[in-house]
């Protein structure tokens, strides 16, 4: 009998320095970010693999990926090196592909089609109308801001030439109980005669298509949300952390574990959190009490209500280490770092939104991922944000007294773990770094994921046939 959604012999996927192909065999084993996968049947997902090649010319990115998937053959060369006759001898039927953000990134040059970076997306494009054995899927990630580049027009005019149908998004983990603002670029395409069970629109799509079945997690326009509310609809949510970390609960470490991410236990957030502070009436929904949310207005770059997220998500607290605090003391922030306090993002273990971790995190402040606050005192969080209304209307970021030091050191503010961020990218827990890998290249290699739960949802949406839809 024919599987769920089809025999697919072999799955190709083109990243250059990327790590999120590597939790992708772990989280759906359908998605595996090697190269080529063919015939092995998963449970999960439906759908057959069987890993044959990876292929990357980042040396961290192999050294992580040979880490968690020794058997398998890993090339390291060029995409560009690669002939239409090797691709045609591989027998691809779907093609997953990040080709580098660099070029199309706002903080960049945005030269596009003239950055030698997109070399290899622009050989690969040109292999396509040269394949005798043409892939039947192809997913394509990037940065907001691909959508309007020559690059992308390239895509698009190729797909076309080829005779694929495709649709566009622009979604963020938000919008899928994941508390991370992370926007991304998405194209998934099928090559006709193949047909989409959902009608295309030349539109870019901002949350998945209504009218989806539970199966799989694509959930209908009633679905619940990871809270078990009605949600508004038309995105793919999980009902319970365990839909993508295993169901013991080990505890996590930075190289690796073989459990749950843990949450803390509501015992974990001090029930003298009000101790010298006024009696506020807001009670937290998560703490069950007046807690840092009564405090500190101020002290967030995004809050709980922007970017249009249309569920709520799982906390902050979900996410986090199970580790005893000296564990987290190397990384909490430096005198230096807090001299940027005014541009930090500060989260804390209810709040349910963070920012988007970039490469930079761990050296850079501004725009590179949120700041994790362990004191739960409202005081603490009081004064530390009328001090940072004070250095605002003074316009002072570099003159700090011993005294304003001793009243941000009180926030006991840490960057994230590795570990957390890889949490936040739902990373399987299994999965683990080598441990002679440094910080920074933990960091940046994160930094250049994406979140394994969209991807997942958007291959399982593309490869699902027409008569599937309920």
């Amino acid at each position: 009998m024919k599987d769920t959604y089809g025999q697919f012999p072999s799955i190709l996927f083109f990243f250059k320095g990327k790590s999120w192909f590597e939790i992708m065999r772990k989280q759906t084993p359908a998605i595996l970010f090697g190269f080529v996968v063919q015939k092995s049947k998963n449970e999960k997902s439906g759908i057959s693999h069987e890993i044959i090649a990876a292929i990357d010319v980042n040396t961290t990115a192999n050294k992580i990926y040979r880490h968690n998937f020794p058997g398998t053959n890993l090339m390291d060369c060029g995409i560009e090196s690669l002939s239409a006759k090797q691709l045609d001898e591989m027998k691809i039927d779907m093609i997953v592909m990040s080709p580098p953000c660099q070029p199309f990134t706002r903080v960049g040059k945005k030269l596009d089609k003239e950055d030698i970076r997109t070399k290899s997306f622009l050989h690969l494009l040109s292999l396509f109308p040269r394949l005798n054995n043409c892939p039947k899927y192809i997913l394509v990630e990037n940065v907001k801001g691909f959508e309007e580049s020559k690059t992308c027009l390239k895509l698009q005019e190729t797909l076309q030439k080829c005779n694929f149908s495709y649709q566009e998004f622009l979604l963020t983990p938000l919008q899928f109980g994941i508390p991370n603002s992370r926007l991304r670029y998405y194209l998934i395409a099928r090559r006709g005669p193949l047909e989409f069970c959902f009608e295309t629109t030349s539109e870019i799509m901002t949350s998945l298509p209504h009218g989806l079945s539970r199966n799989e997690n694509l959930h209908h326009q009633q679905s619940t949300d990871c809270k078990g509310n009605e949600a508004p609809g038309g995105n793919c949510h999980f009902e319970n952390k365990a839909d993508f970390f295993p169901s013991d609960q080990s505890k996590v470490t930075q190289n690796g574990m073989t459990g749950q991410c843990p949450s803390l236990s509501d015992s974990a957030i001090p029930s003298n959190t009000q101790e010298n502070s006024p009696t506020l009436s807001y009670t937290c929904p998560i703490c069950r009490t007046a807690c840092l949310q009564t405090a500190g207005h101020n002290m967030r770059q995004l809050t709980e209500g922007d970017s249009g997220d249309n569920c709520s998500c799982l906390p902050v607290k979900d996410f986090l280490e199970d580790q005893p605090p000296e564990y987290f003391q190397s990384f909490m922030l430096t005198k230096k770092d807090l001299k940027r306090f005014i541009v930090m993002d500060i989260v804390f273990p209810c709040l349910q939104k963070t920012t988007c971790f970039t490469k930079r995190y761990g050296h850079f402040m501004e725009g590179a991922g949120s700041i994790f606050q362990m004191s739960q005192n409202i005081s603490d969080m009081t004064a530390a944000s009328a001090l940072k209304d004070r250095t605002l209307e003074l316009k002072n970021r570099d003159q700090w007294s011993e005294e304003d030091y001793q009243v941000l050191s009180r926030l006991q503010l840490r960057y994230f773990t590795p570990r957390e961020i890889a949490n936040f990218l739902c990373f399987q827990a299994t999965y683990s770094f080598p441990e002679d890998l440094s910080r920074v290249q933990l960091y940046r290699t994160l930094g250049n994921s994406l979140n394994v739960r969209v991807v997942s949802c958007l291959i399982r949406l593309m490869v699902r046939d027409p008569e599937r839809q309920d």
